[in-house]
């Protein structure tokens, strides 16, 4: 008996989408045709959600395109924003989209959305693949968020052992589990165990199933990235008191 293991990768908008499924408070609005909407099944079928994830489409089609498709985007953020309420909001194109050049992210970036952050992705349909358009959307959703907490140049790194001054146990956060992984909740509970075992907490896994305000407060602290997060523990680490950044398990 043979067991072959077959898997597809889709575009980087597929990965986005993980990250805006995997986190509460999060809205990723896709500037796409009617057609790119057959991602929505990734999540009802294969992860087996009991519901659609947080994405709203443009969802324009070939008749549009003679018209003005910037509009139908800034019609469906402001819709969006009214009618979800996000704590944070994405913005992007599917590959189709991105040969129209409407620029949804700059167009989001021009409207008031009432004090909403807003994360404009960039994300090459034609040269990435989905794999890293989710770890691209994580470091700029971390990094977005968390440019205001970041300390001005020379401050002094907290100490390392500031766990023994406080008399606690040392902390970590796993960055880098989502939604559709081959077997992240295995893989978080498995180290959480090993972790507790030798001494160590774990204070937020994340993006999956984390909330925006419960978490992000907590992300600088040292974090274990797993294959979606590299990016954003690289950013994090001079600001974190380790003084090296583990490497991705």
């Amino acid at each position: 008996m043979e067991l072959t293991l077959w898997t597809y990768e889709g575009p980087p908008h597929v990965g986005a989408m993980r990250i805006a499924a995997s986190m509460e408070g999060v809205h990723y609005v896709l500037h796409a045709p009617q057609g790119d909407t057959y991602a929505d099944l990734l999540f009802t079928m294969i992860e087996r959600r009991d519901r659609r994830p947080p994405v709203t489409y443009t969802t324009f089609q070939a008749r549009d395109l003679g018209g003005d498709t910037a509009e139908l985007v800034k019609r469906t953020i402001a819709d969006a924003v009214q009618r979800f309420q996000p704590e944070a909001l994405l913005v992007g194109e599917s590959c189709t989209a991105e040969l129209i050049q409407d620029q949804p992210g700059a167009l989001a970036a021009g409207m008031d959305l009432g004090g909403i952050p807003m994360v404009s992705l960039d994300l090459p349909a034609y040269s990435k693949k989905e794999n890293w358009g989710a770890a691209e959307t994580f470091y700029q959703l971390v990094r977005g968020l968390l440019k205001s907490q970041v300390p001005p140049p020379g401050t002094p790194k907290p100490s390392p052992q500031r766990w023994l001054q406080e008399g606690r146990r040392p902390r970590v956060n796993l960055l880098g589990p989502t939604l559709l992984g081959f077997r992240c909740r295995e893989d978080v509970r498995e180290i959480t165990t090993l972790l507790q075992e030798h001494g160590t907490d774990v204070s937020v896994v994340a993006p999956r199933l984390m909330s925006m305000s419960a978490s992000t407060r907590r992300w600088p602290i040292r974090s274990a990235p797993g294959w979606s997060a590299a990016s954003a523990c690289r950013w994090c680490a001079p600001y974190r008191s380790a003084s090296t950044p583990p490497k991705p398990f």
